[in-house]
């Protein structure tokens, strides 16, 4: 009768179904604001925030920044795409390079219509590339412009090298642009800052981080996570990814506003840089508005003004800078244009001055401009004669 009614009891009790080390680990990613995004037996992790726009970051709105994204005219700084394309991107990798390098964390903030939204994409375990890869590329769209910071040089690159590991599953990438920050911060910061890590850059605007992972950290902090299999592993290495997306939205608006707003702070390397990029009137228009030009920049000007057939307007910034390139640009005008030989004999004789002057060249680059030198002046002066 016992044995009877155990049985009985036995089989009316619900059975008990075990979670599976993934259920387990999803529940805790679920728990903490992560979406499960599945891909065939594979699966990976998707967080996202939302800020509204007048919230600020490191000084400046989210609206302001969509402000810039769509106003920006600097070639460096335009975009050709609607603002939602505009990812604000950034990746964090198990190593620095090398085919067996992945990237286990990628992520973007784009600014939408209302709001600002921040994405993260997380590679639970390295065999599941191919969910991770499918569905951050099927969320980016067809076309898109990368705002990073030395992204075009190691991050873009470093998906598209693991992206052939899953392209037979995976859709194709997609047409991309870049507007790397790095460079801009080389162009405007690096006479003044040892360093233009994004984190130096942050505190030299003011926005020292305070309690924030170091990024050669991170790949430890993955490997335990995918050891233990615990969220929290990952935490800090999230964050840190996090405030770096978020830190180029507000970097982008700053550095264009510094480049096309009318602060002189960066005059000269704006009009430097303008010039590089082939945009000659908006250079000279820069270099005519600053108060007190180097030397550099004076030349820099007076050759634009040369090249644009404004030779009058050149000369005394030639004249002012007094260097052997700056004599030799007058001596060839007063012999030709002019048809001064006195004049061009005396600029050559002090540009020849000026070279022998100089100790820190080297000795045959001095000895071949010399003989440049040397030889214009032997002309110039059978001329006289």
């Amino acid at each position: 009768m016992k044995a009877k009614l155990a049985r009985l009891i036995k089989t009316t009790e619900p059975t008990r179904q075990t979670k599976t080390p993934d259920e387990v680990e999803q529940a805790k990613w679920t728990a903490l604001g992560g979406e499960i995004l599945k891909f065939e037996k594979e699966w990976c992790v998707r967080l996202k925030a939302i800020y509204p726009l007048e919230a600020i970051y490191h000084d400046f709105t989210y609206a302001e920044a969509r402000h810039a994204v769509r106003q920006a005219t600097h070639p460096f700084f335009a975009v050709d795409v609607p603002i939602d394309r505009v990812l604000f991107m950034d990746t964090e990798t198990t190593g620095l390079r090398g085919s067996g390098t992945s990237i286990f964390l990628i992520g973007f903030a784009r600014i939408q219509e209302g709001h600002l939204e921040m994405v993260q994409y997380v590679l639970p375990h390295p065999a599941f590339e191919t969910a991770f890869y499918y569905h951050f590329l099927n969320d980016i769209g067809d076309e898109v412009r990368f705002v990073t910071y030395n992204g075009k040089s190691f991050d873009w690159p470093q998906i598209k090298t693991r992206h052939t590991f899953v392209k037979s599953k995976v859709k194709g990438l997609p047409a991309v642009g870049h507007v790397d920050l790095l460079h801009a911060s080389r162009r405007l910061l690096k006479p003044t800052l040892e360093s233009v890590s994004l984190k130096a850059v942050e505190a030299h605007f003011g926005h020292e981080r305070v309690d924030d992972l170091p990024g050669f950290l991170a790949p430890m902090h993955y490997f335990q996570y995918v050891k233990e299999r615990e969220p929290d592993i990952l935490r800090p290495v999230i964050e840190h990814h996090h405030a770096d997306c978020l830190s180029l939205v507000s970097l982008y608006t700053r550095l264009t506003y510094l480049v096309e707003g009318d602060s002189l702070t960066f005059g000269e390397e704006r009009a430097h840089w303008l010039s590089d990029l082939g945009n000659e009137e908006a250079a000279l228009k820069t270099y005519a508005q600053l108060d007190n030009p180097s030397k550099q920049a004076k030349m820099r000007q007076a050759l634009l003004l040369k090249r644009a057939g404004r030779m009058e307007e050149a000369l005394p910034l030639f004249e002012q800078v007094d260097s052997i390139e700056a004599l030799t640009e007058l001596a060839k005008y007063a012999e030709h244009k002019q048809k001064d030989i006195d004049q061009a004999y005396a600029y050559t004789e002090r540009a020849l001055e000026l070279l022998e002057a100089r100790c820190t060249i080297l000795k045959q680059t001095a000895f071949r401009a010399q003989r440049e030198l040397q030889h214009r002046l032997a002309r110039l002066e059978r001329k006289r004669l």
